[in-house]
C-alpha cells in the first residue's frame, strides 16, 4: 500500500523501513529506479551508519564498501578530522553562509588549492557540483575570448555532468540526450591528435574555437589521454588562441597515485582545471575550478564583470571548512606514500584475478585506485534472461550481456561477503568498477579479492540472477 502525504519528523524518518522507503521512493522520487534498485540485494536493506570503508544496515550487517562513493569518498565515510573540523565549525556558530559575507575559510581554501597546482593556476570559483563548475568554465573561455569565437570542442567518449551544458560536451550522455543542445559543440576522436587538429581547423575556418575540455583520464572509460595527444592540443593552442579545461572532477586527488591525473604530463597546464568529489571529505557538496590568472583578468578583470558568476551559496563556509581539512588530510607525505602502496597492491591483485580467471575476464582497465573488470558473459541464466528482454531495448546485446554478468557478479558479492560494489553505467564500458576509497587497508582488499576469487570459481549459479530475472518479468 502506498504511503499517503504527511510532514515527517526526524525520528519517524529516522524509523521507516525498507518498504516504507521504497513506497515513498515510488510515490515522490523515481518509482524506475526504485523497481530496478530493489531488484537487486543492497535495494532491500537501509544502512544505519558508516566509518571508513564499512556500513553498518539496520539488521546489523557490516558491510564492505568498494564502491569509494563514485569518486565522492576518497576519505572514506565520517572521517573523523572531517568530522571535528565541521562540529568545530558549527560550535563557533560561524556565519558564512552567503556571497556578500567575508568567508576566512573560503578565503585560505582558494589558496590552499593553488598551492597544489602549477604557479599559472590562481584564481578560484567555488560551486555546488562538478556539472556546475564545468559550465561556469565554459562561461570563463567564452568570455575571455571576448565571444569572438563560437565552438567549443569535446571527446566522443567523455562525461562533464548532465546539466544542459556539460550534458552538451558529454559524449556518453550526448547520444541519448534528448533535452536541448548547447550550440556549436563539435566532437573528436578520444585520445587521437590527428581527428583533433582536423576538428580544431575545421571549427576554426567555421567561427572558430574557444575552448577545448577533455579529461586527462577518463573515469568512465578507464582509459588515458596520451602525450602525443596532450602535446599536440597544447601545439594546436598556441596556434589557433583556445583556451584547455581539464576535468578532474573524479580523478583528482590521488585516484591515479598522483596528486592530479595531468601531473603525469609535465609541463603541459590548462588555463581552468574542474574539481570536486573527494574535495568535499564525503560530507559536503563542494566543487571548484581553478583559473589561471591571465584568462580570470581577461573574462573578469573589470569591476563590471564582478558578479558575473556567482551562487547565493557563494560563501560556503562550512563546506570551505570541509575541503580545507581534506586537503590537510590529502597532503601529508605518510598518506601519498599509502596510496602508492595501495595501489601497487591492488594492481598486483588485479594480474592475479585475470590470470586466475582468464576464462572468465575479458579485460582489467585502470591505474592507480581507479579500476575496472570486464567479464565474459558466461553465466547461462544471464541468456534466459536476455530472452526476455525485447530487442528494441538492447541496443548491443554482447555489451547488455557483459553489464549483465557484472550486475549480477556485484550482487553476489553483496549478498554472500557483505561487499558492496558499483556497475560503471557508461555507454562505453561495462565493467565492475574497483575504486575503492583510498583509506582501505590492505587487509580489506585482499578480502574483496578472496570473494570475487570465490564467486568466479562458482561460476555463477546465482540467487541474484533470479532477482533481476523476476525484474525483468516483471518489467516486459
Amino acid at each position: 500500500m502506498k504511503t499517503d502525504r504527511k510532514l515527517y519528523t526526524i525520528d519517524e524518518a529516522s524509523n521507516l523501513s525498507i518498504d516504507e522507503v521504497h513506497n515513498l521512493y515510488k510515490d515522490f522520487i523515481n518509482p524506475n529506479q526504485t523497481d530496478i534498485f530493489s531488484s537487486l540485494p543492497f535495494g532491500n536493506d537501509t544502512f544505519e551508519s558508516a566509518e571508513g570503508v564499512h556500513m553498518r544496515t539496520s539488521t546489523g550487517k557490516k558491510i564492505l564498501d568498494f564502491t569509494g562513493g563514485l569518486g565522492v569518498l576518497g576519505l572514506g565515510h565520517n572521517h573523523p578530522d572531517i568530522l571535528n573540523a565541521r562540529i568545530k565549525y558549527q560550535n563557533e556558530k560561524r556565519v558564512e553562509v552567503h556571497k556578500i559575507i567575508f568567508s576566512k575559510y573560503m578565503a585560505a581554501l582558494s589558496s590552499s588549492i593553488s598551492s597544489l597546482l602549477p604557479n599559472n593556476l590562481k584564481k578560484s570559483f567555488f560551486l555546488n557540483s562538478g556539472a556546475e563548475a564545468v559550465e561556469a568554465a565554459i562561461k570563463i573561455c567564452f568570455k575571455s575570448l571576448k565571444s569572438k569565437k563560437k565552438n567549443i570542442l569535446f571527446s566522443d567518449k567523455s562525461y562533464h555532468g548532465k546539466l544542459i551544458g556539460s550534458g552538451s560536451i558529454s559524449g556518453s550522455y550526448k547520444k541519448e540526450n534528448q533535452f536541448p543542445q548547447m550550440e556549436n559543440c563539435k566532437n573528436f576522436a578520444f585520445n587521437d591528435p590527428a581527428d583533433l587538429e582536423k576538428k580544431v581547423i575545421e571549427n576554426n575556418n567555421a567561427g572558430g574555437v574557444y575552448c577545448v575540455i577533455i579529461e586527462p583520464y577518463s573515469a568512465s572509460l578507464l582509459e588515458s589521454c596520451s602525450e602525443d595527444f596532450v602535446k599536440k592540443l597544447f601545439e594546436l593552442k598556441e596556434k589557433y588562441n583556445f583556451k584547455i579545461i581539464f576535468d578532474e572532477v573524479f580523478t583528482g586527488f590521488f585516484k591515479s597515485k598522483k596528486m592530479f591525473y595531468f601531473q603525469n604530463f609535465p609541463g603541459f597546464s590548462p588555463d581552468i582545471i574542474c574539481l570536486s568529489k573527494t574535495l568535499g571529505g564525503g560530507k559536503s557538496s563542494i566543487s571548484c575550478l581553478v583559473i589561471d590568472e591571465q584568462t580570470y583578468n581577461e573574462s573578469y578583470g573589470k569591476i563590471s564583470d564582478t558578479f558575473l558568476h556567482t551562487t547565493t551559496y557563494n560563501g560556503f563556509g562550512e563546506e570551505s571548512v570541509t575541503a580545507l581539512a581534506a586537503l590537510n588530510i590529502l597532503s601529508k607525505k605518510e598518506f601519498s606514500d599509502k596510496v602508492h602502496q595501495l595501489s601497487d597492491h591492488m594492481t598486483n591483485k588485479l594480474k592475479e584475478l585475470e590470470s586466475r580467471h582468464s576464462d572468465k575476464i575479458e579485460k582489467i582497465k585502470g591505474t592507480g585506485i581507479l579500476n575496472g573488470i570486464i567479464f565474459k558473459s558466461f553465466p547461462s541464466r544471464v541468456g534466459e534472461l536476455m530472452a526476455r528482454i525485447p530487442s528494441e531495448f538492447v541496443k548491443d546485446r554482447s555489451f547488455f550481456l557483459k553489464k549483465i554478468t557484472a550486475t549480477a557478479i556485484s550482487s553476489e558479492l553483496y549478498e554472500k561477503y557483505n561487499i558492496l560494489t558499483a556497475i560503471n553505467d557508461s555507454k562505453f564500458s561495462n565493467h565492475l568498477c574497483v575504486a575503492p576509497s583510498l583509506i582501505i587497508q590492505k587487509d580489506d582488499v585482499n578480502y574483496f579479492f578472496e570473494s570475487l576469487n570465490k564467486t568466479l570459481n562458482e561460476n555463477l549459479n546465482l540467487k541474484s540472477i533470479e532477482l533481476i530475472l523476476n525484474f525483468v518479468k516483471s518489467k516486459f
